[in-house]
């Protein structure tokens, strides 16, 4: 019994030593967004050998409460990114742990935009993502992708963005937003009378039935503002172009 317990512990130690820990930073307390990036990098870095570790960082966007327009919303997701990088690095000097520093930060951003169709305003919800990581984490890359990192770039970030698709939002949330100066999820709780619910299923969700929940929705963009660790070849390698 002894033996097969030294042995057991043996193998779990050698495990353990051979796996790679990433870290994700990620700019927002909201559950169905950390629950996104948990997702996203999960099946990105699918690996056993791989352990997605993620922190929360409550974090201002820069922006509006309610950002209109791609370049506003975009510039609020690379602010929650950069300050969550900044705010998960400062926490591990402090503690003199400097193994926890990120290898990603995250910021989701929702926004509006407003488009003028056959003489009638609209609204389209979306969001975007915004991933800043090390050029030097490799463990998403494709297994047909030749990118090598350089010795002593350990230090150099990039950034991944990509958007969510769109819908259009119905005529009473419309009215509260663009008359009453409502953001959409305060807006979305007095139409549909709810509590909250940007921190539940959001508005898509509801609006879907929830066939897309607002942490589904975010999925697919956050696999989308990896590509560029997944294909680092054609994204990070400055000799391919």
């Amino acid at each position: 019994a002894n033996v097969l317990g030294m042995i057991v512990r043996k193998y779990l130690s050698e495990v353990v030593s051979t796996m790679t820990t990433v870290r994700v930073a990620v700019g927002s307390g909201n559950p169905c967004k950390l629950e996104a990036v948990r997702r996203a990098f999960d099946q990105i870095f699918s690996s056993d050998d791989v352990k997605i570790v993620i922190s929360s960082h409550s974090v201002p966007s820069g922006v509006a409460d309610q950002p209109f327009g791609d370049e506003e919303t975009r510039e609020g997701a690379k602010n929650r990114a950069l300050a969550a990088y900044n705010a998960a690095c400062s926490e591990a000097k402090e503690s003199n742990h400097l193994e926890d520093m990120p290898d990603f930060a995250v910021g989701l951003e929702g926004g509006l935009e407003k488009v003028v169709f056959e003489k009638h305003e609209e609204l389209w919800c979306m969001a975007w993502m915004a991933i800043v990581g090390s050029t030097t984490c490799t463990s998403a890359k494709a297994e047909d992708d030749e990118y090598c990192a350089v010795d002593g770039e350990s230090k150099s970030l990039t950034w991944g963005y990509a958007k969510t698709g769109s819908f259009l939002l119905p005529p009473a949330l419309c009215d509260l937003v663009i008359n009453k100066n409502m953001e959409l999820g305060h807006a979305d709780d007095v139409v549909f009378r709810r509590v909250n619910s940007k921190h539940g299923s959001g508005t898509v969700g509801v609006l879907t039935k929830g066939e897309i929940d607002r942490t589904e929705y975010y999925v697919h963009a956050l696999k989308l503002a990896l590509i560029p660790w997944i294909r680092p070849q054609l994204y990070l390698d400055s000799s391919a172009s």
